[in-house]
């Protein structure tokens, strides 16, 4: 919805949507890849999957 919004206002530009576009299979796989894993293992396993993803994460918006 935000996006369609963007849009009708003019504020998406081309080069914004070529980006979305490029990240969607991205997001899609991780999305995929998730919920497969969620299935195979426990809670506290993919709990600390997340939490150390997020560590790199961050560790690396700091360079």
């Amino acid at each position: 919805m935000a996006a369609l919004l963007l849009g009708a206002k003019g504020a998406l530009t081309f080069e914004t949507a070529k980006l979305f576009a490029l990240g969607l299979p991205f997001l899609f796989g991780g999305t995929w890849l998730g919920l497969k894993l969620f299935g195979r293992i426990d809670e506290t396993t993919f709990r600390r999957i997340v939490l150390a993803l997020l560590l790199v994460s961050g560790i690396a918006l700091l360079f």
